[in-house]
């Protein structure tokens, strides 16, 4: 071997350590602790152990939101490139005439031969190999696995930590959230509301809010108008309604009359799908309902007291009214609505009956508590949904006395339920315990098919987005989180609306016979009733006469033997003998 490939390492003994010295010793005793006869009573020998164990590393997926990033657009300006200033591009004739004349140019014929062999190398190699074509086509698509799951996408934080009062998407292309935050509480003492501002969010800005409007007092409820984004209506603390237009300034610019207003604050306000977009309805735990116009909004156009069991058909006085806790309008029906009231009542409004009692055309015994949330279905007008106390139920117009779907009783009350926009078998809700459920009647009657923890805090607040893949949930610390839904909970199957509408049928004919039977079974107990105390009171009377006779007979006998008076009739007479 070369030396030169060799290396000789040298290490001295004294860096090695001290030489070991084993030797053997006897074993010697350090210490002796007995058993303990007290703590051995506390245990029993248990046999035989059986015990399991697993070999495989457990392991654990888990989503979590990174830390937030500062976002700032910038814009740059391209002076080089595109259409002249002197042509516009909105112009069709303009641009053509343009182009025209470009064509005509030396340069642009000779760009246009210079590329023609690339173009030509591509065409023949596409033919070559058929890139387009579509190979396998014998073969039986599968049907992809539903995997469902829903995310946390972004959190909007309010500064004063104020819980979210209601929460209202706007109607654009590029969507935002309209949030308005207040306590609703009312103290003897100092007020709770101090701070009236309600936010504007941009989806891509948590950072800070897009816009922001101030109302006069807290502002219960707000919805945003069909015909412009910067237009909103809002439902105040002290009853009257008002209207804001951004595009002026963040403070209304319109109010209702104070003294035609509600006496309560607003509880539910709704926009109207008319031509022109310029109607919208309150309602108030005072039992009242308004309709108003955009374009007059100092007086309503309309009014209706929800009182079910007046004292006068002919006077409606608000001392009978039912509080107004949640309302509901379908563009299908143009002239009736559903009411919720504080009474746990669902209300089906005729607005054109002649009658009260016509124009309270059916009334369902919903819940025990308010009623927190009234929506119709999708798939079918005459099917809604409600929510209230611990439960969730779906009715059906037809049935008045039950619902025809049970939901399940929570550990927590439910603040907020709502059906999905796309998808017809599935609704969503949210409870005090801060969980999300998604719910599929066709996959799963009984249970929620995703259960997702939003929140520490309980959620009061949930409203979807129109196309029903991100939804707004807001809880008790002012925070609205916006949750990402997977397409299975967004997309229905084809027969998805079929099932469902054949589902609802069963349920509701189902009901339908149970409801019938029961009044049969009440109608043959009270005839049996009746029947029954008819006979015991001939019974009674046929007993009691002729126990009478029975008597005035052995009184008589008695008599005639002492010869004393006879009684008979209430009459006193001496007996004599023949």
């Amino acid at each position: 071997m070369d030396s030169v490939l060799t290396y000789s390492y040298l290490k001295l003994r004294k860096n090695f350590g001290k030489q070991p010295l084993f030797c053997e010793t006897p074993p010697a005793l350090l210490d002796s602790i007995d058993p303990d006869l007290s703590l051995q009573r506390e245990y029993c020998l248990r046999n035989p152990v059986n015990n399991q164990t697993q070999t495989s590393i457990t392991l654990s997926k888990q989503y979590m939101n990174t830390i937030r990033v500062t976002l700032q657009d910038r814009g740059v300006n391209h002076a080089e490139g595109g259409w002249p200033k002197d042509v516009n591009v909105n112009d069709e004739e303009a641009t053509a005439r343009y182009r025209r004349r470009f064509e005509r140019d030396d340069a642009y014929v000779g760009a246009v031969l210079s590329s023609n062999p690339y173009f030509e190398h591509l065409i023949h190699q596409n033919n070559a190999i058929e890139m387009y074509n579509m190979y396998f086509k014998e073969m039986k698509p599968q049907k992809p696995v539903e995997t469902y799951s829903v995310k946390i996408k972004n959190a909007y934080k309010d500064l004063f930590q104020r819980p979210v009062a209601s929460i209202a998407w706007t109607f654009e292309a590029n969507s935002k959230l309209v949030v308005s935050h207040c306590y609703k509480k009312m103290l003897l003492g100092k007020p709770l509301n101090t701070r009236l501002e309600g936010n504007v969010w941009d989806l891509e800005n948590a950072n800070e809010p897009a816009e922001q409007f101030l109302s006069p007092t807290a502002c219960w409820q707000i919805v945003c108008s069909p015909s412009h984004p910067k237009v909103m209506m809002g439902g105040l603390e002290d009853g009257r309604v008002c209207i804001f237009d951004l595009r002026e300034k963040i403070e209304p610019v319109r109010f209702s009359m104070m003294h035609l207003a509600h006496r309560d604050p607003v509880s539910a306000l709704l926009f109207l799908h008319s031509r022109l977009n310029t109607e919208f309805f309150s309602g108030s735990s005072d039992g009242k309902c308004m309709w108003w116009d955009i374009r007059n909004i100092s007086e309503p156009v309309d009014s209706l007291i929800m009182s079910i069991n007046p004292t006068s058909q002919d006077f409606v006085s608000m001392a009978d009214a039912e509080g107004i806790s949640c309302l509901q309008f379908d563009k299908t029906f143009p002239t009736k609505f559903l009411c919720g009231t504080d009474t746990g009542l669902v209300i089906n409004v005729n607005r054109k009956g002649k009658t009260h009692q016509e124009i309270m055309s059916a009334i369902f015994n919903a819940h025990y508590g308010p009623v927190k949330a009234l929506y119709r279905s999708p798939c079918t007008t005459k099917v809604f949904i409600t929510c209230g106390d611990w439960t969730v139920n779906i009715w059906s117009d037809d049935v008045h006395c039950s619902p025809i779907i049970c939901g399940k009783a929570h550990r927590m009350q439910i603040s907020d339920v709502s059906w999905s926009p796309q998808k017809m078998s599935g609704y969503m809700s949210i409870s005090y315990d801060g969980k999300f459920r998604y719910w599929d009647l066709l996959r799963r009657h009984y249970g929620a098919i995703v259960t997702k923890p939003v929140s520490k805090f309980p959620l009061l607040r949930l409203k979807p987005n129109k196309q029903g893949k991100f939804v707004a949930v807001g809880d008790t610390q002012g925070i609205v989180n916006l949750l990402s839904l997977s397409d299975s909970l967004v997309i229905s199957d084809n027969k998805d609306k079929t099932l469902m509408n054949q589902t609802f049928e069963r349920e509701g004919r189902r009901e339908h016979i149970l409801e019938t039977r029961i009044k049969e079974i009440r109608l043959k107990l009270r005839e049996v009733e009746t029947g029954v105390d008819s006979d015991i009171d001939l019974m009674d009377e046929n007993v009691i006469k002729t126990a009478e006779d029975e008597f005035k007979r052995v009184v008589t006998e008695e008599l005639k033997r002492s010869g004393t008076t006879h009684i008979s009739s209430g009459k006193r007479y001496p007996m004599r003998n023949r």
